[in-house]
């Protein structure tokens, strides 16, 4: 019997089982490999994404919270007072800790790192930066990696009120010639009416115009300034004077309260033909004894001036601001200017001052028709009406006489007769011309062509100038730079319309950066506020 041969016999089903399921493991492991770590990588990537989001949020925090101290106030060094962390380092690290970015965090190496923006002042970076902890890749050998964002904030500049330039107001000679030179600041006595254009200044509860409750942008009485005991708590005319690199001085024109009868002339030149004078005369003077209520004859009708130095630390918060220096000028009556001696009269004890020159210049009684430095300006010569008072931190901001480059603050208060505070039953009732420049620290004290002159929340000014016919004169009240660009400002116009004119009219325009009048989708909305500012608040209007 003849055996066939068999071929060889196929695997049993276990054994194709067990080879599948060898398979299905190493390839379960490596599936499972990757997917742990996809899982680790999406993992501690969004963990990852949450610190740089947190890092962001608190580096924008801490830089706007620190940049409205700069640039004077940027180290704890120069935070006032010291220690009070009121300085644009501090500041950042604050807001950054309570973002949950604390500088003492060593494990986790977490660093705040705020910096100057170049070239920027008004800006402030603020760099935050921590290690991101690393949870499943580590098996991997990955390691915590470093997580940084920055940010950068900026404030905008107070609003620049007045004629752009190193110089607001101008001298009696300067009326009516050039381009710009159509008003000289003022500001009233306590009890001149508020109808004579000063919003502020005047005693709030009477004049034909009724009480009003508004006070000074910056004062006391706003709540902006610490109170100061030597001045008014409803505040005074603000300037925000920027001296650059090279320094720079700051000069007030005819400090005194010194009504004169219509005096045309500069007090510049012992020789009285060879004198600045305005060549229109006319109404082209400083209108010191215009009536309502001043009267010669009435001593407490006058009016002492306290000019207030500071430098500013802080565009924003005044009990910053360092005073440096502190100048009163007493009244005198100025009516017998032109006479060869005992020009002006003290009115507060009787006396006579006789103009004294060098040559042909002026070596006293700067007060009246010149320039004078509220830093310096003792008036020895000037028979006790002038008082300066400077502070140590002066020296800090002085270089060889100059003022040291950055932002100061002039205060312009008018007092009673006798430089005592106004308050009710005061009868001061001058009307003070005066003008603010910056000049050059050298002999012929040029203009400061790196310096700035700004009214600083609010101003007053008179315009004297005459036209006939079709004339015109146009006066520039502020100028808004490209960084205003969308939003939106408010703007308070005070007696704008009180002209000596029947026929003549005045036109407020916005101009358009190329000079035509400016329009808008939105429009313009223009409200009558009475005769007072807070009449917007209340809806009365």
């Amino acid at each position: 019997m003849k055996r066939t041969p068999r071929g060889p016999r196929p695997a049993t089903t276990f054994g194709r089982l067990r080879g599948k399921a060898g398979q299905a493991i190493v390839l379960l492991a490596l599936t499972g490999t990757l997917l742990i770590g996809g899982v680790g990588i999406a993992v501690d990537l969004a963990v990852g994404y949450v610190y740089s989001i947190a890092a962001e949020r608190a580096a924008a925090a801490a830089a706007l919270s620190g940049v409205v101290f700069m640039p004077d106030q940027f180290t704890p060094a120069q935070a006032i007072p010291v220690g009070s962390r009121n300085d644009a380092t501090d500041r950042a690290i604050d807001e950054a800790k309570r973002n949950g970015f604390d500088p003492a965090d060593a494990a986790n190496a977490v660093s705040i790192s705020p910096s100057v923006v170049p070239g920027r002042s008004n800006q402030l970076r603020v760099t935050v930066s921590r290690n991101a902890p690393v949870f499943f890749m580590e098996i991997f050998g990955f390691q915590p990696y470093r997580v940084s964002r920055a940010a950068v904030a900026a404030y905008l500049p107070p609003i620049s009120l007045g004629q752009p330039g190193n110089q607001l107001g101008s001298t009696v000679s300067q009326l009516g010639s050039g381009n710009s030179n159509f008003y000289f600041m003022r500001t009233e006595g306590w009890a001149t009416d508020r109808a004579q254009g000063d919003a502020y200044t005047p005693d709030p509860n009477g004049g034909a115009l009724g009480a009003s409750s508004d006070v000074h942008s910056i004062s006391y009485s706003n709540g902006t300034e610490p109170r100061d005991t030597t001045v008014s708590d409803r505040g005074g005319y603000n300037y925000r004077i920027t001296i650059g690199n090279a320094g720079g001085l700051v000069q007030i024109y005819n400090a005194a309260f010194s009504p004169d009868g219509q005096n045309y002339c500069e007090n510049d030149n012992s020789v009285a033909a060879n004198r600045t004078c305005n060549a229109n005369r006319g109404n082209y003077h400083l209108h010191e004894d215009d009536g309502g209520p001043f009267n010669y004859g009435t001593l407490a009708n006058y009016a002492a001036m306290r000019y207030s130095l500071y430098r500013v630390t802080n565009n924003f918060i005044r009990g910053g601001d360092v005073l440096l220096a502190q100048l009163t000028v007493l009244p005198i009556d100025a009516r017998n200017y032109s006479q060869a001696s005992s020009q002006y009269r003290n009115v507060n004890t009787g006396g006579t001052i006789t103009q004294v020159y060098g040559g042909t210049t002026p070596t006293n009684m700067l007060i009246y028709h010149n320039w004078v430095e509220p830093t310096s300006y003792a008036g020895a010569q000037d028979g006790g009406l002038v008082n300066l008072r400077t502070t140590p931190q002066l020296a800090n901001y002085l270089i060889g006489g100059s003022l040291t480059e950055g932002t100061y603050r002039l205060r312009v208060d008018t007092l009673n007769y006798n430089a005592s505070i106004p308050a009710g039953g005061s009868q001061a009732g001058a009307h003070k011309a005066y003008a603010v420049r910056t000049v050059n620290d050298d002999p012929g004290r040029t203009a400061c062509g790196s310096c700035t002159v700004a009214a600083w929340n609010d101003m007053a000014f008179y315009t004297p100038i005459s036209v006939s016919g079709s004339g015109q004169f146009p006066i520039k009240l502020f100028e808004l730079g490209p960084q205003y660009a969308g939003l939106t400002v408010a703007i308070d116009i005070y007696d704008p319309g009180d002209i000596a004119s029947t026929s003549g009219r005045v036109v407020l325009n916005i101009l358009d950066p190329t000079g035509a009048t400016a329009t808008s989708p939105l429009g313009v909305n223009i409200y009558d506020l009475g005769v007072q500012r807070s009449n917007l608040n209340t809806g009365q209007y």
